[in-house]
């Protein structure tokens, strides 16, 4: 009988290294595996991000030419180079904005992929690693971590009513968080003032794009020979691409959406909906438009935190003189 019981032992633990050892190797694969997603995301990243780069400078490169020939005097050939530059721009612009989505799916898709693997790496960890493999794990989540996108959260406004029996303490210390709460809402400010501005500039280049097209055509009294009627990306006939209808400007990837559900607590809903979907338009005059409405509003609310602190402050100033 205690043969039997030391045999059934054996088996029972037998088969439990098997288990251990099956699940450790299935959970090593699978950080392999993540592993090796995260790193053709990246190589995926740094592609896009230098075809971005690179069509970037030659948009630039070309408005720069646009504005050298508008300089010049007026001849056929002058015209002639002024509607092939206006027209390559244009396509280099509708290449630029398809480069920023792809980029923008790209990050989305980088992001992804590292909380995959951190959360493997952290579940193979703690079902226990050999010394070697365990400090690869280590240094691999050591350069992970700070990669790890943290996805953003709404602030939460606070609640500017105060107890009128409060003493100092509970007074200062609600001026503290009243304080925290001003450091988040300036710093979104800061963040729409930035996105506002360079989309104010985009929204420029467009109107100086449209200008010259308008001018062009205007001036333009040479008959015109089997002239091809092309369409834009939104459906606007262009006659041989030099007319500026078809003209779609890069915007900024990314802020939007973060912006959207950071300060959806903050500001009202039809502020909100109207932000949430200029995201949405290619136009960057109606993005600048949004960013500027929620920037007041935010400053709006900011205005009402720091004037409520500052009363709070000077009341709990107020009682502790009388002590």
């Amino acid at each position: 009988m205690a043969r039997w019981l030391l045999i059934l032992t054996l088996l029972v633990g037998s088969s439990t290294a098997w288990a251990q050892s099956g699940q450790a190797t299935h959970l090593s694969a699978m950080t392999d595996n993540a592993e090796a997603a995260t790193r053709d995301a990246e190589h995926r990243v740094a592609m896009l991000a230098q075809h971005r780069a690179e069509l970037a400078r030659c948009y630039q490169d070309e408005l720069d030419a646009i504005d050298r020939l508008k300089t010049q005097r007026p001849s056929w050939r002058h015209d002639r180079e002024l509607r092939d530059s206006l027209s390559s721009s244009a396509e280099t612009a509708n290449q630029l904005v398809v480069a920023s989505r792809e980029l923008e799916r790209a990050n989305i898709s980088l992001s992804s992929a590292r909380r995959a693997y951190l959360v493997a790496i952290d579940a193979e960890r703690s079902a226990g690693v050999a010394s070697l493999r365990g400090a690869r794990l280590d240094r691999a989540r050591a350069l992970l971590g700070p990669q790890v996108k943290v996805l953003p959260r709404p602030i939460v406004f606070p609640d500017l009513e105060v107890d009128p029996l409060a003493d100092p303490e509970e007074l200062e210390q609600r001026a503290v968080e009243l304080r925290a709460s001003e450091d988040m809402l300036s710093r979104q400010l800061a963040g729409l003032a930035a996105q506002a501005a360079e989309l104010d500039h985009l929204a420029q280049l467009r109107k100086q794009h449209d200008r010259a097209g308008y001018l062009f055509d205007r001036d333009d009294d040479q008959p015109r020979h089997n002239t091809a009627v092309q369409k834009s990306p939104d459906g606007a006939t262009t006659d041989d691409g030099t007319s500026s209808g078809g003209l779609h400007l890069p915007t900024i990837p990314g802020t939007f959406e973060n912006a959207v559900i950071v300060l959806s607590n903050v500001i009202d809903a039809s502020t909100i909906n109207s932000f949430a979907a200029a995201q949405r338009s290619g136009d960057p005059e109606q993005r600048a438009e949004a960013a500027h409405q929620a920037h007041d509003a935010v400053a709006k609310r900011l205005d009402q935190v720091r004037k409520k602190r500052l009363e709070i402050e000077a009341r709990a100033m107020r009682l502790r003189s009388r002590r």
